[in-house]
């Protein structure tokens, strides 16, 4: 009997140059959210039964070492296992893939189809700025958010130093990104293929 079980992943970035970045206001400061521009301050997995873990360190390259040693070992317990997360495909991955290149990190190859990208699946592939947030599918199915965070206000958080105000928020989002997933699982909408 295969076992399918899923690895749920979220990214916390900061832009390299805060100080020039806070400067800004917000819409300048979205331009900033690439794997080039802006790097990572917090990387979140959550499988299926376990407690979410955050890797935050002062370090990127230590993170992004062990984000891949993570997915490496669930890879191996689960082969058909789903790599799923809310934009993962558009933000978190590249941003993965990229910092690593960047800190010449190794990283665990993984085919497209093992992804589930939540927004994709929810909006069926639509592409633009009208799929909805993280927060209002959240709200949608009844789970509340953080009150006073969202990733707008990570940023801000990095300059403050309150790296466990960020850990906390990125392990609430992995919480809604797993009900989020189960429902639309049980839905049968995560079966919906572009091709």
């Amino acid at each position: 009997m295969i076992v399918v079980s899923f690895f749920c992943v979220d990214v916390e970035t900061c832009p390299v140059d805060l100080e020039g970045a806070l400067k800004m206001d917000e819409e300048e400061r979205k331009k900033l959210l690439n794997p080039i521009d802006s790097k990572i301050v917090a990387i979140g997995v959550k499988e299926e039964g376990k407690e979410a873990v955050v890797l935050l360190d002062d370090s990127e390259a230590v993170m992004l070492r062990e984000y891949w040693e993570k997915l490496a070992a669930f890879k191996k317990s689960f082969p058909y296992g789903k790599i799923v997360g809310f934009n993962l495909k558009n933000f978190d991955l590249p941003v993965l893939v990229t910092r690593s290149f960047i800190h010449n990190v190794k990283v665990v190859p993984f085919l497209l189809k093992e992804i589930v990208d939540l927004r994709e699946s929810l909006s069926v592939f639509k592409y633009g700025h009208v799929r909805g947030k993280l927060k209002e599918y959240a709200s949608f199915i009844g789970i509340k958010t953080m009150d006073g965070m969202d990733g707008s206000k990570v940023a801000e958080a990095c300059k403050k130093g309150e790296y466990k105000k960020i850990g906390e928020y990125l392990k609430k989002d992995l919480e809604i990104t797993e009900e989020i997933y189960k429902r639309a699982k049980s839905l049968r909408i995560t079966e919906i293929q572009r091709w």
